[in-house]
Order: C-alpha cells, then sequence, then structure tokens
C-alpha cells in the first residue's frame, strides 16, 4: 500500500469514528426530545378526552337540571296526580332529548313513581324497594348535589345505562333520571389523534363506559383474567340452559358471549397495564400488548379515567419531524465523508441523494395534496367540512322516506369579528373551538354538523320536523357557550340561527338559500336570534 493510500485509509477511519459519535449523540438527543414530544402529546390528549369528556357529563346535568325544575312545581299534588304528571312528560322528553333519554322517576310521600307503563303489580311481586336502590342511596349520600350511579352494561339493549339522581330539600324526595350513555361513545369514536389508537374512558371501578372498539364496552379493566374468564364461563352456561323458544334471549346472550370474549383477550394481552399506566398518571409507559408495541397515557379525573394507547409505529410517524431532520443531516454528512475519499465518486454520490431527496421531496408533496384533496374534517375544529358536510346530507335526504322530515340550521356568531380586533385572530380561533364543542355536544350520532368557514356553522337535525325542538337546541348552545367562555376567562359570542324544514328530495342548494333568509331575519338582534322559513 502506497503513502497516499495509507493516508486516505487513515483518513477514512478518523472520518468514521467522528460519524460514529456524532451518530451516537444525535440519537442520545433525539430520544430525548421525543419522549418528552410524547409525554407532552399524550397527557395534552388524555386532557383533551377529559375536557370534552365534562362536558358531555355537564349536558346530562343540564337536561336533569330541566326534568328537576319542571317536578318541584308538582309537589303540592298527591302522587297519583304526579304519576300521571310522570307519564305526560315521557314522550316531550324523548323528543327532547332523542337516544340520551331512558325514563324519568322519583320517590315521593314513600311511593315509587315512574314515567313508563310496567304495572305497579310487577314490582310488588319482586319486593323492590326504591329506598334500598343504588339510585336513592347515592342521591341521599350526595345531600342535594346531582349524583350519578356507577354506569353498567344494559346487554339486553347493548348500551351504558347510568342514572342521574337528586335529594330534594325535604330530606326524603329523590328526582331519578335514567340515560344511555351513548354520547360517551359518540365521542370516543370520534377521536381522531393517530392511527389506530385505542382510546378508553372508565369509571373508578374499572368499568368501560366509552372505547374505540365496542366489544369492550362494559368490561372491567381491574377485573382478573381469572374473574373475566369465569363471567365468560357463567354465560356460557346461561345459552346452555335458554329456552330455546326465546330466540332473541339466545341471541342477546350470544352478542354478550361475543364481546367478552374480545374483552378477555385483550385482558391477556393487556396484563397489569392498567396498574402501570395509573402509578405514572399523565406520563407516557412504554407497554406490549400482544405481539405489538405501545405507548400509554392514563389520567384520572372527578370519578372517571382516561386512557389512550398509540401503536409505537403509530408515534414514530407522528415524531417523524424531530428525527427525520437530524438523521437526514447525518446522511448528509456521511455522503460528504464518503465523498471525499475521491471527487468524482463525490460528485457522483451527491448527485444521486440530492436527486433521491428531490424525488422523495415531490413523493411527499404529492401525498400531502392528494391528503389534503382527501380530506373531510376541518383543520380548526375538527368538524365535518363543507364538502363533507354537503354529501352528508345529500345521503341523508336520500335515505329520509317521503313522510319524514329533518331541520337545516344554519348558524352564524354575533360579534365576532369584535372578538378578532380586540383580542387577536389566535383568541378568535379558540373561540371559534369553543363553538364547535358546545355544538357537538348537543347533537346526536344521527344529526350532522359542520363548519362552513370563518364563523359560520350548519347543523342537519335529523326526524323531527318541529322548529321548536331546533330553537331548544340553539338555546341550549347558548347557554353552553357563555357559561363555559366565563369558566375558561375568553371572550363569549353568541350564535344566530335560521332554519327550514328538509325533506327527501329537497335541493341542497334550495335549503341554504331559505335557511340563510330565516338567519338574515335572526340576525337583526346580533344576540343569539332565532328564526325560520316554513
Amino acid at each position: 500500500m502506497s503513502v497516499k493510500e495509507k493516508k486516505h485509509t487513515r483518513k477514512a477511519i478518523e472520518y468514521a469514528v467522528i460519524l460514529l459519535l456524532v451518530n451516537i449523540a444525535a440519537i442520545f438527543f433525539i430520544s430525548i426530545r421525543e419522549k418528552d414530544y410524547i409525554n407532552e402529546s399524550l397527557g395534552n390528549h388524555s386532557e383533551s378526552i377529559s375536557e370534552q369528556f365534562n362536558l358531555v357529563m355537564e349536558d346530562y346535568k343540564r337536561s336533569f337540571r330541566v326534568f328537576s325544575m319542571m317536578m318541584t312545581k308538582e309537589l303540592e299534588n298527591t302522587p297519583d296526580e304526579i304519576w300521571d304528571h310522570l307519564k305526560g312528560m315521557d314522550g316531550d322528553l324523548a323528543e327532547i332529548e332523542g337516544e340520551t333519554y331512558d325514563g324519568l322517576y322519583m320517590y315521593y310521600r314513600d311511593r315509587y313513581l315512574y314515567s313508563w307503563d310496567t304495572p305497579y303489580s310487577q314490582y310488588e311481586k319482586t319486593g323492590y324497594n326504591a329506598k334500598e336502590r343504588p339510585w336513592y342511596k347515592d342521591a341521599v349520600a350526595g345531600g342535594g348535589e346531582i349524583v350519578f350511579t356507577p354506569p353498567y352494561m344494559s346487554y339486553a339493549n347493548h348500551y351504558i345505562l347510568t342514572t342521574i339522581s337528586q335529594l330534594q330539600p325535604d330530606g326524603e324526595t329523590v328526582f331519578a333520571y335514567d340515560i344511555k350513555m351513548g354520547d360517551i361513545q359518540t365521542l370516543v369514536t370520534n377521536l381522531d389523534y393517530y392511527d389506530d389508537t385505542q382510546v378508553m374512558i372508565f369509571d373508578n371501578s374499572g368499568t368501560i363506559i366509552g372505547s374505540t372498539d365496542s366489544d369492550y364496552l362494559g368490561g372491567n379493566l381491574y377485573m382478573s383474567e381469572e374473574e373475566v374468564e369465569d363471567a365468560l364461563s357463567e354465560l356460557e352456561q346461561q345459552l346452555e340452559s335458554a329456552d330455546e323458544n326465546e330466540v332473541d334471549e339466545a341471541d342477546k346472550i350470544r352478542e354478550s358471549i361475543d364481546s367478552t370474549k374480545a374483552f378477555y383477550e385483550f385482558r391477556k394481552q393487556f396484563g397489569d397495564g392498567t396498574a402501570r399506566l395509573e402509578k405514572d398518571s399523565g406520563k407516557s409507559v412504554l407497554l406490549s400488548i400482544g405481539s405489538r408495541q405501545y405507548y400509554g397515557c392514563a389520567l384520572g379525573s372527578g370519578g372517571y379515567n382516561f386512557m389512550i394507547l398509540v401503536p409505537r409505529l403509530g408515534m414514530l410517524k407522528e415524531t417523524m419531524d424531530i428525527w427525520l431532520i437530524p438523521l437526514l443531516i447525518i446522511e448528509i454528512l456521511l455522503i460528504y465523508v464518503l465523498g471525499s475519499l475521491g471527487r468524482a465518486r463525490r460528485n457522483r454520490e451527491l448527485k444521486e441523494a440530492y436527486v433521491e431527496l428531490g424525488q422523495t421531496q415531490r413523493r411527499l408533496e404529492i401525498a400531502l395534496s392528494v391528503a389534503q384533496k382527501a380530506a373531510a374534517i376541518d383543520d380548526l375544529t375538527g368538524m365535518m367540512n363543507d364538502k363533507s358536510f354537503r354529501k352528508g346530507m345529500g345521503e341523508a335526504l336520500d335515505a329520509m322516506e317521503p313522510d319524514e322530515s329533518a331541520i337545516f340550521i344554519m348558524i352564524d356568531g354575533d360579534h365576532f369579528k369584535q372578538v378578532n380586533d380586540n383580542y387577536g385572530h389566535s383568541v378568535g380561533d379558540e373561540v371559534i373551538k369553543l363553538c364547535a364543542q358546545m355544538i357537538i355536544g348537543r347533537i346526536r350520532t344521527v344529526d350532522l354538523a359542520s363548519r362552513l368557514h370563518g364563523d359560520e356553522f350548519a347543523l342537519f337535525i335529523a326526524n323531527t320536523g318541529d322548529f321548536a325542538v331546533a330553537e331548544h337546541i340553539m338555546q341550549d348552545i347558548n347557554k353552553s357557550l357563555e357559561k363555559e367562555a366565563a369558566r375558561r376567562n375568553m371572550p363569549s359570542i353568541t350564535l344566530s340561527a335560521g332554519a327550514v324544514r328538509a325533506r327527501k328530495g329537497d335541493n341542497y342548494s334550495a335549503l341554504t338559500k331559505a335557511a340563510d333568509e330565516a338567519l338574515y331575519k335572526a340576525k337583526e338582534t346580533h344576540n343569539g336570534g332565532f328564526s325560520y322559513n316554513e
């Protein structure tokens, strides 16, 4: 080997050592930055889920307060008169609250009164004692506060059920209100933080009341594998002993078995994951679930817990901007060092690297452009955008029966320009997001909501042609908006609305024009007005 060759070899070794040290240092600092980002990101998402959950729970309480105020006026009447009044309220509340509502009842003057049609003799046969039920005991323990009984899974109807109750000033009367917690499941399934993310909401007893996998609803994260297995065995025995003529009952048991099997498989793979996440509350923990690794985070607040599980690969994509640039710099250094061994080789490799980088950049630009065009949500609020809302509303109109009606509402913020002028556009964006949260919190899964642009929104309320229902929804949104803005110390605006009745075959543009005309009338007060166009 010539002296020149030895010199080049020694120089190459020196560069290789430097490159190795740079790589080690880069990986070390990248791992620290990545861990901090994951901690902050998952913690923020957990807090966001908690905040949205509290809005839903406050909405449940608000509905109960309406019922409570209505019933307080009736307490001077006899139990039989109040019983008749309860049955009369049942239909109205069902129409206003939609799928959330599941019946109301009370304990008054040593009587159990309820809104449904079941003969009281059936309760007498079973020895039913209202004062021994959880809803009554929890209300008494609450001392006049609105309380929720521990949620449970109604496998007969496949939804999570809870009861809101409240002890009245006389120290004995209790109002109670059964609700289906479907809004919690809607909240969870609409979350879209990372690819293939699992989100669960469960109470302090471990019962899952919201999950991206609906088969886990009603499962208990605090149960051991053996306890879940015993519950599964019990269900299988129930199926074996079920009456062959009771087809519906057998089908419900089979559904319960399928859900319990799915949860059992998850519980086996999850192991002690719940305990590990709760030990480091609010922080990310790397877990092995089956053959895959996940970053998990759990946060407890107000008697409920919020868990988020993100696949490690999905988080790697999310943190790409943290590690990609340093690694690209290292690769460029590698190309430079290798290129120093010969000008021709260096030029060729640099050219190939730049071509490859250019092609990669172009592919990324094309992919980004396609993703942006295909996006169906508004970036600021997470609501449907104008394009996806128009499509969804068209599909809903086509699916309606000829005798069905719906309400189409156009919404516009009052004095929003003053918020931007006085507080800046960043605060204005937060006000827009708060408006979106309040709107989404008041609609059902069958309804549609969109941010059109700026401070303009649209709602499609299915299965009703009653403008009073639409006005009630808008009033509730404005009340919630005012209260939540005050709680967050944010400037508050009101939302004016114009509504029009929609039927099968209606044209979107025509409906928009009619609703816009009604909105123009509603905006005359600039104070959360409501108007409709027949």
